[in-house]
């Protein structure tokens, strides 16, 4: 696949991807292999971040997107979608909570995630995905966790925030909302790299749900330390297990 810089410049960029996707999945599995503790756990989530990050600016100044995007603080459409992520991404999100929360918004937030979990547990995934309930992470229009969110929360991306309204609020397909699509093939990349490199690590959540998997590493006393160990502590949460 291809990213269009500018019309009749055709940038080739899947190979890119790929090979991100690899040294991505090779350095995790490493990583690892050679140190399974919290602290490592959630360096490999901020790897991804981080990679994300630096390879999203570095393309846009070689791909650039096609016109300004719509996205900003408080336009908060697509955090009514449901978000899957990886086991490490979950508990370094935890951590991140434990850690920045103050005890009135870790309050909040743990009624949020009950009510949510309330509501979404028995759906199946065609009903979660036209749900359109609000992630329990969203307060006063933003993301309360924004410097973790998941690599999908990082690659969603729109040209047109009406089109956003339209189509996520009113039940559409986000596949007609106008984006450029280069964060996309990022986000894919990586979140292919982190969930093969865990599958291949002994880990076999798969996708799992953050709303869910929050409220399961919130609630388990060393979630980290259980996870690491093999306890299948996101097996309610894996978007398979609830068939449509």
């Amino acid at each position: 696949m291809t990213g269009s810089k500018t019309s009749g410049d055709m940038v080739p960029i899947q190979p890119f991807f790929d090979d991100l996707k690899k040294h991505l999945k090779t350095t995790t599995i490493g990583s690892l292999k050679a140190n399974k503790t919290p602290k490592q756990i959630h360096a490999v989530a901020d790897t991804a971040m981080e990679a994300f990050a630096t390879s999203a600016a570095g393309l846009e100044k070689l791909v650039p997107p096609e016109k300004p995007l719509a996205c900003k603080k408080g336009c908060a459409h697509c955090c009514h979608l449901a978000v899957m992520t990886d086991g490490a991404t979950v508990l370094r999100v935890a951590e991140h909570v434990r850690t920045n929360l103050n005890q009135a918004e870790r309050m909040l937030l743990d009624m949020r995630l009950i009510v949510y979990e309330d509501k979404v547990e028995k759906m199946t995934q065609s009903q979660r995905s036209m749900a359109r309930i609000p992630c329990p992470l969203l307060v006063d229009g933003a993301c309360s966790v924004h410097e973790v969110r998941p690599l999908i929360c990082r690659a969603f991306n729109s040209y047109d925030a009406e089109i956003c309204d339209q189509k996520i609020r009113g039940g559409g397909s986000t596949s007609e909302i106008p984006s450029w699509n280069v964060p996309w093939l990022l986000g894919l990349a990586l979140d292919t790299g982190i969930k093969e490199a865990l599958v291949e690590s002994g880990y076999k959540d798969g996708d799992i749900e953050l709303g869910l998997a929050l409220k399961q590493a919130l609630d388990h006393p060393h979630a980290d330390e259980r996870w690491l160990a093999g306890d299948r502590i996101f097996s309610r949460t894996a978007w398979k297990a609830r068939k449509p």
